[in-house]
């Protein structure tokens, strides 16, 4: 059986100021460090395999924190992909999203509430592009799900990267539409949410922090993102 693990980033200092941040980077907050430590601790006595990170510093600091939290052993492999990186969000960032408001205000809306609609500026990204990456990742994981599934053992992997990136893969996951990619609130900063591969590429997804005594499965028909 394979058991995807997978967390946003902590808070960082854009986080806190409503910027678009995108391929850009701040550093954590206090809050942000505590975060990604109090992640490690959810995480500790759990046997990873593997953990694949964003490039992006953010991410590679919230899983260099958690793994050090958790009591991990320096020999895990962890590995940066590119594929899991977060949106590129073009000429937006670095702008809070009053400033995005005033330039472009029914593009912005498309970006939180219209995915197949928005349109990127410079070398943005669309959602679909977004959502092409992390299907090549999630195929990847299906792949090592079905190799688990076949020698009979356990493998688990920890992901750490973005609120849109792993939204896209959230919509993967349920097999949701594009233009249900944003559906649901943000991803809780640095919370643990898990993803069990079943027979036949069918994938059972958690709520955040879950109690291993009363797993649920994540229900839908949540309202729609208010911020980045």
């Amino acid at each position: 059986m394979l058991t995807l693990y997978f967390a946003r980033h902590g808070e960082t200092i854009w986080n806190t100021q409503s910027r678009m941040q995108g391929r850009l980077d701040t550093a954590l907050t206090e809050n942000g460090q505590a975060q990604a430590m109090a992640l490690g601790d959810r995480l500790r006595g759990i046997h990873l395999d593997k953990v694949y990170v964003s490039p992006a510093p953010r991410a590679r600091r919230t899983a260099e924190l958690a793994l050090q939290s958790g009591h991990f052993p320096a020999t895990l492999p962890v590995e940066a992909d590119d594929r899991v990186h977060e949106m590129d969000l073009g000429d937006w960032e670095g702008l809070s999203v009053d400033e995005v408001q005033a330039m472009a205000p029914e593009n912005l809306q498309a970006f939180f509430f219209s995915p197949p609609d928005f349109i990127p500026t410079g070398s943005g990204e669309t959602y679909h592009q977004v959502s092409e990456r992390m299907a090549s990742f999630l195929s990847q994981m299906e792949t090592l799900g079905q190799a688990s599934l076949s020698a009979d053992r356990e493998h688990q992997v920890l992901l750490v990267s973005h609120n849109i990136t792993l939204k896209a893969l959230l919509a993967l996951l349920k097999r949701k539409p594009l233009s249900h990619l944003r559906d649901g609130p943000p991803l809780k900063q640095a919370a643990l949410y898990r993803a069990v591969y079943l027979p036949g590429h069918q994938w059972d997804v958690f709520e955040p922090d879950f109690n291993p005594s009363a797993l649920q499965p994540t229900a839908g028909g949540l309202e729609k993102e208010d911020n980045p």
